[in-house]
């Protein structure tokens, strides 16, 4: 008989299904993953784009999960490392061809397949968004228990875990229990739209971005293209503006496809926006397919990121939930995966491979917890970093310039992508 779980992985993204998946190969399966969707089809929000899966980081997780081959010999798009930078005006400041070097793209929603089917199904616990996560009061802790009572959304409740990951988004129910640090605004945004085949601007998107990304740089804004698996592009308008600026502009408990309208006009409508930009680059928010999705850029302050062991016993985070960033290097599903992979090793290392948890020693999970978080720091503040700083050249007035040197190693900076919620 199956023992009860004692591990308890709030949150059925990259990072949350890599570390079961990691977990059960390594003999440890007394785990269960609580997800906020009602299945395995997300809803239209949530549905994500293309990522690319760098060597020593996402790949490498994915190896250690079993999964690299078919993951490399299937889903992997080697050949999207293509990307093309124009600036507003339509003139192509440089294209590159593999620049990126070992990092194929991979659909967002395959991902998450391809780790779901890794891990036995009635682990995941579907519709299990959690609301909030507290102490028993007092000490709360007794054998096998760190005191954590998870309430759900809808309106269960979930104790007696020996080890609570919150890996649950920038938004964590679980991160107040470590930390009172919460994401910031960082004042850009993006506003995200779809290219299907039979789109006006598809076959320009097909001349210019063909099966990798574009970026357009230019007046302190971007337009960003990418193709997905499917062969269709995922649009995104980036600009500087204030945190509610869709709701500013659309009326946003109307129709969604009436509150795209009202967003198109307004993108095309003055200089400060899109008006002035060449007409092919103009036309990808013309027809791009409603319904638009506003997309604010948060992020944590890098000095803000960490907290003391001692503050939540059996209880630890991983990925934006952790070390939330900005996603102007693209790196922010890698450094999840990364997260992962350093959790699960210091747990085999400190606790040992195919046991339970639920008398695994205080001392020894405290230990593991706190060699995968002084790593972990040190790597989500640095992403932080260099995103912000990634940021700050491609919303500059000197854009294309600046992101040319990045890409051509001429700056103390990683190449500068974007990517996908």
């Amino acid at each position: 008989m199956e023992v009860p779980p004692s591990i308890a992985i709030i949150g059925g993204g990259p990072s949350g299904l890599a570390l079961a998946r990691l977990l059960e190969v390594n003999g440890i399966t007394d785990y269960v993953v609580f997800e906020r969707d009602q299945s395995s089809t997300p809803g239209p929000n949530r549905q994500g784009g293309t990522l690319d899966l760098q060597r020593d980081s996402g790949q490498e997780a994915l190896k250690r999960a079993g999964l690299f081959e078919k993951f490399s010999n299937e889903l992997a798009r080697w050949d999207a490392a293509y990307f093309h930078l124009l600036d507003s005006a339509g003139k192509t400041i440089a294209n590159f061809n593999n620049t990126l070097g070992d990092r194929p793209e991979i659909d967002r929603l395959q991902l998450r397949d391809l780790l779901l089917e890794s891990i036995p199904q009635h682990k995941i616990r579907w519709g299990h968004g959690v609301k909030f996560v507290e102490r028993k009061p007092g000490d709360g802790n007794t054998v096998g228990d760190n005191g954590c009572i998870i309430h759900f959304t809808n309106g269960s409740s979930a104790t007696g875990f020996r080890l609570v990951v919150g890996a649950d988004g920038a938004w964590s129910k679980v991160r107040p229990l470590l930390t009172s640090a919460s994401p910031e605004y960082s004042g850009k945004l993006y506003i995200e739209g779809k290219i299907s085949h039979n789109n006006p601007s598809y076959p320009i998107a097909h001349e210019l971005v063909g099966p990798g990304n574009m970026l357009v740089l230019g007046d302190q804004k971007m337009i960003a293209v990418q193709q997905l698996s499917d062969g269709h592009y995922r649009v995104y308008f980036a600009l500087d503006g204030p945190e509610d600026f869709y709701k500013r502009v659309t009326s946003v408990d109307a129709d969604p496809s009436k509150a795209t309208e009202e967003m198109r006009s307004h993108l095309l409508s003055t200089n400060e926006f899109f008006a002035n930009w060449t007409p092919n680059l103009k036309a990808f928010i013309e027809n791009a397919e409603a319904p638009f999705r506003p997309w604010p850029l948060y992020f944590i302050a890098p000095e803000k990121v960490g907290w003391d062991r001692g503050v939540a016993p059996g209880v630890t985070l991983m990925g934006d939930a952790a070390h939330a960033s900005t996603p102007f290097i693209g790196e922010g599903v890698n450094c999840s995966m990364h997260d992962a992979v350093m959790l699960a090793e210091c747990l085999i290392g400190h606790c040992g491979n195919n046991t339970t948890f639920t008398h695994v020693e205080e001392v020894k999970l405290e230990a593991a917890l706190a060699a995968y978080e002084k790593n972990m720091f040190k790597r989500g503040q640095d992403l932080i970093r260099r995103s912000c700083e990634s940021g700050r050249r491609l919303f500059s007035d000197n854009a294309g310039p600046l992101v040319l040197q990045m890409f051509s190693g001429d700056a103390d900076s990683e190449p500068v992508e974007f990517a996908n919620p």
